[in-house]
C-alpha cells in the first residue's frame, strides 16, 4: 500500500504561507514567479524563492529543489539564519517526495540544528515532524514516534490546533502501516474533528483518505469507497498529488472487491473500473516522478490484468514494476548507508562536546572541588530523602496490606456465615424428613411417602445449587477457574444456556422469549458465560409470579455486546439495587413460590463478568419488574487492553 498519509510538505506550507483554496494557490505561485522576475533585492529573492520551494506538491519536487537551492544561496549571502533553516527544510521536503531519504534527512538535520540555536518553537515542531516521517518511511517506527512525540509536545505547549491535528494524523499513519487499523481510525477521527473545526480543506481531505484506506483494509469496501469519494470532493482538484492517491486507493478497493466472493457477480465491472482508475493514477504519479508510487501502481496493474486474463499486459506491468523496484532498492541501500553516516556524525558531535566539557572542568580545580562537595551534599540529602520516602512507602504498603487482609477476613466471615445460616436450614429440613421416614415409614401412606420424597428431592436440589455457587465463588477468589475466551455466535450459546431452565419456567407458567440477532457475536469464556446467563435467568424465574414473562434481547455496537434480561417480576427498591452485588450485605429473600435464594449467584455473576473486563447493572422498580444488563467488550478491545 502506498504510504502517503503523513503531512510532511503541508507542514512546511502551513508554517510559511497562509492557507488558501486550491485555485488561488496556483495564482499565488504565478504571482510569486512574476515578483521574482521583477525584484533585484537579494533579501526579497530569498523570501520569494523560499515560498516557491514550499509548494512541492503543486510544482513538483524537482522544481522545488531548484528554487530551494537558489533560496539557500541568497539566504547565506544575506546571512539570514531563519531563511537558511527554512530552505534546508524545504529541500528535505522535496527530497522526501522523491523518496530520496538520505538527502532529505541530511537537509532536515541541518534545519533542525539552526532552529535549536534560534529556539524557534514553530520551526522546531515542523522539523521534528518531518524527520519523524522519514524514519517511519524507513520502517524505523520507534525512532519516528520519538520525533512525532517531540513535535506533539511542543504543539500542545503552544496550543497550535493545526499542528496537533497533523501529528495525530501522522501517529495514526504509524498504526496504519503496522496494520493496527482500529487504533489508526481512532487517531484519524480525532484529527478530522480538529480540521473540521479549523475548516482546513487539505487536512480534511487527507484525514478522509486515511479513514477510507482503513475501512478498505478492514474489508468494509462500501464505506471505504464512500469516504474516499468524499475526500476527492473535498480536494476538488484531480491534478493534486494527494488527491491522486484517492484515485489509486479507489482502484485498489475495486480490485480487492473483485477478488471477494461476496462481489462475484460484479467482478468484470470492478476489474475494468480498477484498471481505468490505476491508469489515471499512473499518469499523475509519472508527472510528479514519484517512483515508489509508480512502482506500486504497476504492481497492482499486473495483478488486475492477470485477473482479467490480459496476460501480456500483466507481464509488461510486472516487468516495469521489477525494474523500478531494483532501482529503488539500490537507492534505498545508499540511503541506509547515508543514515548510518548521519548517526555517526551525531555521535561524534556528542563525543566532542563531552571532551570539551571535561577540558573545561579540568582547567579549574576550584570549580571541580565545589562541584564535588555540592554533589556529595546533594547525594547525602538525596539519600536521606530516599530513606524517608522508602519508609513512608513501606508504611503505606503495610496499611494497604492490612486493609486487604481485613477485606479477606470479611469475605471469609461472610463465606462461613453463608455456610452456617443458609446450609443449616435446608440440612435441618432434610434431616427431619429422613428421620421421619426412618422412624414412621411403616405407618406412612403412599401419599405421605411420596410427599416426603418430593420435599427431600427439592431440598437436595437447593442444597446442591447452593454448594455449587459456594464452590464456584471460592474457586474464583483463589483464581483457580481457567479463563479461555473465544468468539461465539451469541444466539446459539445463549439458547444452550437457558434450555435447562425451561422446566422451572413451565412450573410457574412463565414465558421466556429471546430476540437475538443471528449475526451477533460474543467474545467470552463459554462456561463462565453460561453460568452467568443461568444465574440471571433463574433469578428472574424465582422472583416472577405465575404467568409472567421474561424477555432476553441483545444490543451490539462497535465496542460491546450487551445482553438484556427483562422480567415482569416483583422488582426491587433502590436500596436493594444498590446493595445487590455487595458480599458483606445479605440480599437473600425467597421467591414468589418460596424458592430459596442466598444472593451469592449474582455476586458470582459479577466476578465472572469483571473477569471479561465487562459490566453488569440493573434497573428495577418495586412491583414493576427488573431489567439486568450484561456488557461484554469485543474481541479487539480485550486483546488491546
Amino acid at each position: 500500500m502506498i504510504q502517503k498519509t503523513t503531512l510532511l510538505l503541508l507542514f512546511f506550507i502551513f508554517s510559511l504561507v497562509p492557507i488558501q483554496a486550491q485555485n488561488p494557490i496556483y495564482k499565488t505561485i504565478d504571482s510569486l514567479k512574476t515578483a521574482l522576475n521583477q525584484t533585484k533585492s537579494d533579501s526579497d529573492k530569498t523570501v520569494l524563492l523560499t515560498k516557491l520551494s514550499s509548494y512541492s506538491e503543486y510544482i513538483g519536487p524537482d522544481e522545488a529543489i531548484n528554487y530551494a537551492k537558489k533560496a539557500l544561496f541568497y539566504a547565506q549571502k544575506t546571512k539570514n539564519e531563519k531563511r537558511i533553516g527554512d530552505t534546508y527544510g524545504n529541500l528535505g521536503t522535496a527530497y522526501e517526495i522523491k523518496s530520496d531519504f538520505a538527502h532529505a534527512l541530511k537537509n532536515l538535520y541541518k534545519a533542525l540544528a539552526i532552529y535549536e540555536n534560534l529556539n524557534d518553537v514553530k520551526s522546531l515542531t515542523t522539523a521534528y515532524n518531518n524527520i519523524g516521517l522519514i524514519y517511519i518511511d524507513l520502517k524505523n517506527y520507534k525512532q519516528g514516534l520519538v520525533f512525532y512525540n517531540k513535535a506533539l509536545k511542543l504543539s500542545y505547549q503552544s496550543k497550535k490546533e493545526r499542528n496537533i491535528s497533523l501529528l495525530l494524523n501522522n501517529i495514526g499513519d504509524v498504526y496504519l502501516q503496522k496494520k493496527e487499523y482500529r487504533k489508526a481510525l481512532n487517531y484519524f477521527y480525532k484529527a478530522l474533528i480538529i480540521n473540521k473545526k479549523l475548516d482546513d480543506t487539505e487536512g480534511i481531505g487527507l484525514n478522509l483518505s486515511n479513514i477510507g484506506i482503513c475501512y478498505v483494509n478492514l474489508k468494509n469496501y462500501e464505506k471505504g469507497i464512500q469516504i474516499l469519494n468524499k475526500s476527492i470532493t473535498t480536494y476538488n482538484d484531480h491534478s493534486n498529488l494527494y488527491n491522486n492517491y484517492n484515485t489509486y486507493d479507489l482502484a485498489r478497493a475495486c480490485y480487492l472487491m473483485s477478488q471477494d466472493e461476496k462481489y462475484k457477480k460484479d467482478k468484470k465491472i470492478l476489474i475494468d473500473k480498477s484498471i481505468y482508475l490505476f491508469q489515471n493514477a499512473l499518469k499523475i504519479f509519472e508527472k510528479y516522478k514519484s517512483l515508489k508510487d509508480i512502482q506500486e501502481t504497476y504492481f497492482y496493474l499486473s495483478k488486475v490484468n492477470k485477473s482479467k486474463g490480459n496476460y501480456e499486459a500483466a507481464l509488461e506491468c510486472f516487468e516495469k514494476y521489477s525494474l523500478i523496484k531494483d532501482s529503488i532498492f539500490s537507492k534505498e541501500s545508499e540511503k541506509k548507508l547515508a543514515n548510518l553516516e548521519f548517526q555517526r556524525e551525531i555521535d561524534l558531535r556528542d563525543k566532542q562536546i563531552e571532551i570539551q566539557t571535561l577540558r573545561i572542568n579540568s582547567d579549574s580545580r576550584k570549580v571541580y572541588l565545589l562541584i564535588t562537595v555540592s554533589t556529595a551534599v546533594a547525594a547525602l540529602l538525596g539519600l536521606f530523602l530516599f530513606l524517608y520516602n522508602s519508609k513512608r512507602r513501606n508504611n503505606l504498603l503495610l496499611k494497604e496490606k492490612n486493609i486487604l487482609i481485613s477485606n479477606i477476613n470479611s469475605q471469609k466471615d461472610k463465606f462461613y456465615s453463608i455456610i452456617a445460616h443458609d446450609l443449616r436450614g435446608p440440612f435441618n429440613g432434610f434431616l427431619g424428613l429422613t428421620e421421619l421416614m426412618a422412624e414412621d415409614i411403616d405407618m406412612m401412606s403412599t401419599d405421605d411417602i411420596k410427599f416426603a420424597a418430593v420435599n427431600m428431592r427439592s431440598s437436595a436440589k437447593n442444597l446442591f445449587a447452593l454448594l455449587e455457587n459456594l464452590l464456584e465463588w471460592s474457586r474464583m477468589e483463589q483464581d483457580l477457574i481457567p479463563f479461555v475466551a473465544k468468539e461465539y455466535l451469541l444466539k446459539s450459546v445463549l439458547l444452550d444456556s437457558i434450555i435447562t431452565l425451561q422446566d422451572n419456567a413451565d412450573k410457574k407458567e412463565i414465558s421466556i422469549t429471546t430476540t437475538i440477532s443471528n449475526s451477533a457475536t460474543l467474545f467470552a469464556d463459554k462456561n463462565m458465560f453460561q453460568a452467568i446467563i443461568r444465574n440471571i435467568v433463574l433469578n428472574a424465574i424465582k422472583f416472577t409470579p405465575k404467568r409472567g414473562s421474561i424477555d432476553i434481547q441483545d444490543k451490539e455496537d462497535l465496542y460491546n455486546t450487551v445482553i438484556i434480561v427483562k422480567d415482569t417480576g416483583i422488582g426491587m427498591d433502590q436500596k436493594m439495587v444498590q446493595d445487590l452485588f455487595k458480599l458483606d450485605i445479605r440480599n437473600n429473600r425467597v421467591g414468589t413460590e418460596d424458592e430459596p435464594s442466598t444472593g451469592l449467584g449474582l455476586i458470582l455473576c459479577k466476578e465472572f463478568i469483571e473477569k471479561h473486563k465487562g459490566k453488569i447493572w440493573v434497573e428495577s422498580e418495586e412491583g414493576k419488574g427488573s431489567t439486568f444488563y450484561i456488557s461484554f467488550p469485543k474481541k479487539t478491545l480485550i486483546l488491546i487492553n
